[in-house]
């Protein structure tokens, strides 16, 4: 049986009374099978070219041997920490030594304060995706159908870079977690209940968002296959449950939640939404498309990129990070404490596809017939993923030991002149 007929099984459960709590008038089961940061492409082609949103296309690789010698080592040095025979670089885990080109050699992966902002392209076009999460329409982002006061300076801060920026899908950081997550390292469902005749106009309106064990199947394609079976895992962290109505098809909270955890196809591995809310359509092939958006904070954000190695992400994603860290305190628009206190907070949007799929309550027993919190029946939380699960122990501050369990590298250490040939 078809996961996008189950609103009649929600129906039938009530008249039959099978019931765990009270089941809804109509239930919609989902399993998410790509998400990522909503940011808008506004070139025609490509992933690089200069467009609407980034008129200089996207950010170039920096000089690292000028970023070296801005940072006081001599030409010289910086020549040769940047050879791939040097010997304080670690195989397939980048350079450390880049880490200390602060004040006094400080790390500036987890002190990018000490290192004067080395700049940052930011978008400048007024076309982005998001939701208006502070009621305010006069200022941030029109959407690309036309809504004003889209908030996500998020987009705005990061929507140059290689690691985000890109027509959907095609972004470089969120194809590699995403991968990640299609391989079976995590899995987040989504249930969407309702109380009345018509799951397309209904004003009492629920939506869940869950962590399962189960993994994703492929099909002969290699594409995420639809109805599969995936069971709810009670989280205390990974759960989110969103008040909604649906307006001719398309899910639109009616009031923010405050907080909630769900899992993110980023370095981060996680995110904190705060004031979230979303708006999802759900499609007539079945499927569910949209949007979940809040205010995260930016700190741990740039945190996740230091926890990806440090040398690495700089490497691959042709950044500095103390720039990613100065870009997302400057745009950084919400504080949770004090109404004009620091801004701790960036407003941001993930745009989620999810297929149809059926979804079990966590003893296996029945599918779910109604969205509800299972954080009473949870187990304590075990923390976030590392972002690499077998590496995780050898990473320190950004840098990463060596088969010895070494760090060479530091404020203090002798780079040397390359050995002579």
């Amino acid at each position: 049986m078809k996961n996008r007929f189950f609103g009649l099984l929600g129906i039938a459960a009530v008249a039959l009374g099978v019931t765990g709590t009270a089941a809804a008038d109509w239930t919609r089961t989902y399993v998410v099978d790509w998400y990522e940061p909503a940011s808008y492409y506004g070139a025609k082609t490509g992933t690089m070219d200069p467009g609407a949103d980034c008129p200089a296309g996207t950010i170039g690789e920096p000089d690292w041997v000028k970023v070296l010698m801005k940072a006081g080592y001599t030409q010289q040095e910086a020549k040769w920490l940047r050879d791939p025979v040097h010997p304080y670089r670690v195989p397939s885990n980048g350079q450390n030594q880049m880490a200390f080109r602060g004040k006094d050699r400080a790390n500036i992966y987890t002190q990018p304060w000490l290192t004067p902002d080395p700049g940052m392209a930011e978008v400048t076009g007024s076309i982005g995706e998001g939701l208006d999460l502070d009621g305010d329409k006069t200022n941030g982002f029109l959407s690309p159908t036309g809504e004003t006061g889209v908030d996500n300076q998020f987009y705005k801060a990061m929507g140059c870079w290689k690691a985000f920026r890109g027509p959907t899908r095609l972004a470089m950081s969120p194809q590699s977690r995403n991968d990640l997550m299609r391989e079976g390292e995590w899995t987040v469902l989504i249930v969407v209940s309702g109380k009345g005749a018509d799951p397309m106009n209904d004003p009492n309106v629920r939506v869940g968002i869950y962590d399962s064990k189960d993994a994703l199947v492929k099909d002969g394609n290699g594409e995420i296959a639809p109805d599969y079976t995936f069971h709810i895992a009670p989280s205390q962290h990974y759960e989110g449950v969103l008040e909604a109505k649906t307006v001719n098809g398309v899910i639109v909270s009616t009031k923010p939640t405050d907080e909630m955890w769900m899992r993110e196809p980023t370095y981060a591995r996680e995110v904190q939404l705060l004031q979230a809310q979303l708006k999802l359509e759900m499609k007539a092939d079945g499927t569910l498309k949209g949007l979940v958006a809040g205010y995260r904070p930016w700190m741990a954000s740039y945190q996740g990129w230091v926890d990806g190695r440090g040398s690495v992400v700089e490497q691959l994603f042709w950044i500095e990070l103390p720039a990613v860290y100065y870009a997302l305190k400057r745009n950084a628009d919400y504080s949770p404490a004090v109404a004009n206190g620091e801004k701790t907070h960036i407003s941001f949007a993930m745009r989620v596809n999810a297929i149809p799929a059926f979804v079990m309550m966590p003893d296996g027993k029945k599918q779910v017939s109604s969205v509800d919190s299972y954080k009473s029946i949870a187990p304590p939380f075990e923390g976030k993923m590392p972002v690499f699960t077998g590496l995780s122990k050898r990473i320190v501050d950004g840098l990463v030991k060596d088969s010895n369990g070494q760090i060479l590298a530091g404020p203090k250490a002798v780079i040397g002149p390359p050995p002579a040939s």
